[in-house]
């Protein structure tokens, strides 16, 4: 999950700062470290302050700390969908570990840091079905709920109905599913970022699902993870598909497809390529930096401009 705010204080008042948050959260921040492992497409230079949170009141002291502070931050989830700055982050990220997961009668309610596909199998394991669409789409439930996550024809806000956040002034409310203004791998958090920003912090949310046979949602399962693996390529590094998909006279159509007709295919640029197997997937094939990824997805952009006069948005997000 991407968040959050303002102005920098840490090129005037770096130590102070340091030991300001040093004193709220512990020795667990750490100074300079790098984000490229941190992230699934193993790219991303140095954070300023680096601070893993496991606990809800540890997020939520270090948001309201850097809220305090006026000091920028990005919550970081499972690292996919996201591309960051060769130049790093400047400011405070914040390694969201909050993972419990609890299951009621039809419903499941889970921390925000909690990783997608465990949500998919304990819903599994408990006989609910709604969330079958979700398996293989990798990141945490606060990624998802940001971009309204999906597949097969569904996404996340078909099945959240209550979540708890944290807003830009630090409170904690609960709010409904039509808080979040939920579209085509859009929400509410995400329509107001800004280099990966954003000013409200999803805390947990609350799935609505029902009662069915275990083995009707375990073949579910393994027939949509079988269709993933068919066109994308999990072992290779990568945020995810690159673009959105194009919504066009209430038709979508698939950036894959329009990028596949371009001959996306292969082209590179330095070590940053598109895969061979799926045209929407821009992978590090080697030592590849940010730029390069971004330049690769300029050319992209162009060629398919150019062609069907339809210009590609970004799914993944630039951080920094």
């Amino acid at each position: 999950m991407a968040t959050t705010i303002i102005k920098s204080t840490l090129s005037t008042c770096e130590e102070e700062v340091y030991k300001k948050l040093i004193e709220a959260l512990g020795n667990r921040l750490k100074r300079n470290v790098p984000l490229a492992s941190y992230t699934t497409f193993g790219i991303g230079g140095k954070v300023d302050l680096f601070y893993p949170a496991t606990k809800p009141e540890e997020l939520i002291s270090a948001v309201r700390m850097a809220q305090k502070l006026r000091l920028r931050f990005f919550i970081l989830g499972g690292g996919s969908n996201i591309l960051v700055s060769d130049l790093g982050f400047r400011g405070l990220v914040i390694k969201n570990e909050c993972q419990r997961i609890l299951t009621n009668q039809d419903s499941i309610t889970c921390q925000s840091g909690a990783f997608l596909g465990d949500v998919v199998n304990l819903a599994c394991k408990r006989a609910l079905s709604g969330l079958e669409f979700a398996a293989g789409i990798p990141g945490t439930v606060g990624g998802a709920v940001r971009g309204n996550a999906g597949a097969f024809g569904k996404s996340i806000g078909n099945v959240l109905t209550r979540a708890v956040i944290l807003s830009e002034k630090g409170e904690i409310k609960e709010v409904d599913k039509g808080y979040f203004r939920f579209a085509y791998r859009e929400s509410r958090l995400r329509s107001c970022e800004s280099c990966g920003q954003t000013k409200e912090v999803l805390l947990s949310a609350t799935f609505e699902l029902k009662k069915q046979n275990k083995e009707e949602i375990e073949g579910k399962i393994k027939r949509n993870l079988k269709e993933r693996e068919k066109s994308l390529p999990l072992k290779e590094r990568s945020a995810g598909c690159f673009f959105k998909n194009v919504i066009a006279n209430d038709r979508k159509i698939p950036a894959g497809f329009l990028l596949d007709q371009v001959g996306a295919k292969g082209m590179h640029e330095g070590e940053a390529k598109v895969s061979t197997q799926h045209a929407n997937i821009l992978i590090n094939a080697g030592n590849a930096k940010a730029e390069d990824v971004r330049k690769l997805a300029r050319k992209l952009k162009k060629k398919v401009t150019e062609k069907f006069d339809i210009k590609l948005e970004e799914e993944v997000v630039y951080i920094n």
